[in-house]
């Protein structure tokens, strides 16, 4: 099959590499996600394409481990991307299969969806809701959910989403059920090295050697609600000094929680890391005790970085929020707890921490469930089979 995957923005070499190219251009789970699966989907035989916006200090034109990339330049600039108008001029529908496109982005799945051709399907992935937390953002999403967004999924031959509790909770999609199917996220666990030291992070920031870790990893953004978790971090501490939480991540709000960590007089126990390359990320998974997701808002549509803890055994505690609670609804590597709830945290916490055979059996359970439901291969077939139930 000839597959063209549009996405708002898509890794450089240098992503690849741990590097960043650009603070504005926004490389997250979804532009991994596009990543990966046009990989699997290559190595399935098939031909894949991606047209996406170009960081402007960089190529249009060049491949990425056999994807041929076309990056845009240009557009109207709003918030932390650009609408990218030349969607019009570069994609012919025809010469491709399918078109399959990915949302949350600025607008270049609309764009491609106004561009497309009757005869060529195009599928949506509909990672995550649109949301903006200020009152002109609010104003501009609701907008746009109420026209653009709406129209896209209208015009869209099938919608696909990463969990079923975030189709049946979102306002925006729980109305195209007929077109709809679930498909998850994945890792490329084939690459992830579980051998590595556990305890060069210990070694590297001096701290005891039977001292337990915290992690959490992804942006420094209100709807990952980091807050909670630094006060629950606060209880923890005072049932034990030797413990200590790792924020590894970059964002608007590390100021404003550094500032909350210090007021709360745990600045020791606390360490803001700032971006890391992924092989460095490995070890601060290698290192820890428990992983925690305490996200707060829809804006989280599944947590990839659930599977990486999993990956390397580690007990998870996140919040049951829709999407986030179905990459593990049975709790069988979970332990699931309400947002914004920092003493139910807390107590999560130190149940695993007071548990060693628990926590173990845990990461054992989790790291069996990636291997049988979240690898790439996997996750590539069951698009394979959407694709080829479009085309017949």
């Amino acid at each position: 099959m000839r597959i063209c995957q549009v996405v708002g923005s898509f890794p450089y070499q240098e992503h690849l590499e741990g590097n960043i190219v650009n603070e504005k251009y926004h490389i997250g789970g979804v532009e991994r996600h596009v990543f990966e699966i046009s990989n699997a989907l290559i190595k399935r035989g098939h031909s894949v394409s991606v047209l996406t916006s170009r960081s402007p200090s960089h190529k249009k034109n060049h491949e990425i481990e056999g994807i041929e990339v076309e990056r845009l330049s240009g557009g109207i600039k709003i918030f932390s991307g650009t609408i990218p108008f030349q969607v019009f001029t570069n994609l012919n529908p025809t010469e491709y299969d399918l078109i399959h496109a990915h949302t949350p982005s600025p607008a270049i799945a609309d764009l491609a969806c106004i561009k497309g051709n009757s005869k060529v399907p195009f599928i949506l992935t509909y990672h995550n809701n649109i949301l903006m937390e200020s009152n002109p953002g609010k104003i501009i999403c609701s907008m746009y959910n109420n026209t653009l967004g709406n129209l896209l999924l209208k015009r869209s031959d099938l919608i696909i989403t990463t969990t079923k509790s975030y189709a049946d909770k979102s306002v925006h999609i729980k109305n195209f059920k007929n077109k709809l199917e679930v498909v998850p996220n994945g890792i490329p666990i084939e690459r992830i090295d579980t051998s590595i030291n556990e305890n060069r992070i210990k070694e590297k920031y001096n701290l005891p050697i039977q001292s337990k870790i915290i992690l959490y990893t992804g942006a420094l953004a209100s709807y990952k609600g980091i807050e909670y978790l630094i006060e629950a971090f606060k209880k923890i501490v005072d049932y034990s000094k030797t413990t200590y939480l790792f924020i590894v991540g970059s964002g608007t709000l590390r100021k404003k929680l550094e500032n909350r960590v210090h007021a709360l007089g745990i600045s020791d126990n606390v360490f803001f890391t700032g971006y890391v390359s992924d092989n460095d990320l490995f070890y601060f998974y290698k290192a820890c005790d428990v992983f925690v997701l305490p996200s707060v808002s829809e804006k989280e549509g599944f947590g990839i970085v659930q599977l990486e803890a999993m990956a390397f055994k580690k007990p998870v505690v996140s919040t049951n929020m829709p999407g986030i609670k179905d990459v593990d609804e049975d709790e069988i590597a979970t332990i699931h707890v309400p947002p914004r709830d920092p003493e139910v945290l807390m107590n999560a916490i130190i149940k695993l921490f007071r548990d060693d055979e628990l926590s173990r059996k845990m990461g054992e359970n989790g790291r069996k469930l990636v291997e049988q439901k979240y690898t790439w291969s996997k996750v590539a077939e069951k698009i394979e089979m959407i694709y080829k139930k479009m085309l017949t």
